[in-house]
């Protein structure tokens, strides 16, 4: 329940003249108190709150500003509390006498738990784009897009692993809490099974404790017996790879290292303000985000007419997307360039980091030939692995799993994209090129001097949490550094 502070007035501490002495006017906290209006938050989160019923709640706006202080100073919840308790300039930004108590770490957990949705990460970016609109800090309609990755917070695993590791899981509470279901339990595989019969032993041992796990009513051994029946059933299993972090997934970063986790594809303006952000599992391509980055500025208040990026986002999708309206400037790389007449088969994406082709499953192709067939066109011949593709459960659904070389070709530009190649070997092309590693420059400080560089916990929506936190921090940043020429 949510206090009414309409007709409420403060104490005045005896020791609030401290912030006066203490903290400097320059200070980065006392810049960002006098120019961003916070006031958007209680009426933005008032519907998380029941209006007649329940304890009433801590204030909205002190929650909401000390996950702002987490994030731009990278702390632990409990190292967030402590400095709040003890840090003048905290306080005096969370609007607390100097004396006040700080409330309990687990708060912050249950506030990020049941008042945060992803409607309200939106508006809470859209907030931060419009205070800026409105002091005239944004003058251009460009858009930046790029993609960076973050780490999970787990360890992956193999799905055998996973799902052994899940099995086990669940004899050990049967064990504890209804032993007598035990010994129905049906011999285990050997530790050097593979996955196949990792899958049959689980489903025969699901399949002999149904009913008395029915019937005993342990909600722990049903949640779990469930968990694992919808994994087999949807054959999930044989793409997650962590059975703590079923959303994160592995992509790469280079054509010979990878990354396990999520990736955050970003789109900024020219003055370094981010203005739309996409969460996706690591695997996902970048440029199928375009259309969405770009609707998500538009949204946020952004008249956009100029998107610069990297070869990841030309394609006739993102050309056709972006019409005559907007301007892309990135370059054309082969494979997409090839595939201009007719476009890749579905599920295939041209991976920029490692260049090379990535088929649906995400694994990229070994090596790439150029070739030219007989009629004299030339074309990409991209080859992958066999071993892979003959224990890739979507082999029967793609095309290089249905070949008998595994290989995927295309063929090179044709005469329709003579124009787009022209045109980036224009000067004006070249010139706004440069201002791309603006984007770059940004997802440095993103990882290096705010933690995202690893998840702060599992799941999709928790790494969504953190990206628009995140980003909410090194906006109100970047607009108190533009309103206030000193600080530069």
């Amino acid at each position: 329940m949510l206090k009414d502070n309409s007709q409420l007035k403060l104490p005045l501490s005896p020791y609030q003249g401290l912030y006066d002495v203490i903290i400097p006017e320059k200070h980065l906290l006392r810049r960002i108190k006098e120019n961003i209006d916070f006031s958007f938050v209680n009426p933005m989160l008032r519907k998380q709150y029941c209006e007649n019923f329940g304890r009433p709640a801590k204030e909205p706006e002190m929650m909401f500003k000390l996950m702002f202080l987490k994030k731009l100073y990278d702390l632990s919840d409990e190292r967030l509390i402590s400095s709040a308790q003890t840090d003048m300039a905290f306080k005096y930004f969370l609007d607390l006498e100097p004396e006040a108590a700080m409330i309990d770490p687990s708060l912050l957990t249950k506030f990020r738990k049941t008042r945060i949705t992803e409607d309200i990460l939106e508006e809470m970016l859209k907030e931060t784009v419009q205070q800026a609109l409105e002091k005239g800090l944004i003058k251009s309609g460009t858009i930046i897009v790029d993609s960076t990755h973050t780490n999970a917070s787990v360890r992956a695993k193999s799905p055998t692993q996973i799902l052994r590791d899940l099995s086990k899981q669940l004899r050990k509470e049967i064990y504890k809490k209804a032993f007598e279901l035990s010994e129905k339990f049906p011999e285990k595989p050997s530790i050097e099974a593979g996955l196949e019969e990792e899958i049959a032993y689980t489903q025969e041992l699901l399949s002999v404790l149904e009913e008395g796990i029915a019937a005993g009513g342990d909600k722990k051994i049903q949640k779990l017996y469930k968990k694992i029946y919808e994994l087999l059933e949807t054959e999930s299993i044989r793409e997650i790879r962590s059975k703590d972090d079923e959303d994160a997934r592995f992509g790469h970063k280079t054509a010979t290292s990878t990354f396990y986790g999520y990736k955050n594809h970003l789109a900024m303006t020219e003055e370094r303000l981010i203005v739309g952000i996409n969460v996706t599992p690591g695997g996902d391509p970048d440029g199928q985000q375009l259309p969405d980055l770009i609707e998500k500025a538009k949204k946020n208040g952004i008249e956009v007419t100029e998107v610069i990026g990297d070869m990841a986002y030309v394609s006739d999708e993102n050309l056709n997307e972006c019409g005559e309206g907007i301007e892309l400037i990135a370059k054309t790389n082969t494979a997409v360039a090839a595939a201009a007449d007719g476009g890749l088969d579905e599920g295939f994406s041209y991976n920029k980091d490692a260049g090379m082709m990535q088929c649906p499953s995400g694994e990229l192709a070994m090596r790439v030939e150029k070739r030219e067939a007989k009629n004299g066109n030339q074309y990409n011949r991209y080859v992958f692995s066999k071993r892979k593709c003959k224990k890739c459960p979507m082999k029967d659904q793609c095309r290089v799993g249905k070949s008998k070389s595994q290989c995927y070709s295309v063929t090179q530009a044709s005469e329709k994209n003579k124009a787009r190649l022209e045109f980036e070997t224009s000067e004006r092309f070249q010139e706004r090129m440069k201002i791309r590693h603006r984007i770059e420059e940004k997802n440095g400080e993103l990882k290096e001097a705010h933690g995202l560089r690893r998840a702060d916990s599992t799941g999709l929506f928790a790494m969504e949490l953190q990206m628009y936190f995140t980003a909410f921090a090194v906006n109100i940043k970047r607009i108190t550094k533009l309103a206030v020429p000193q600080m530069r």
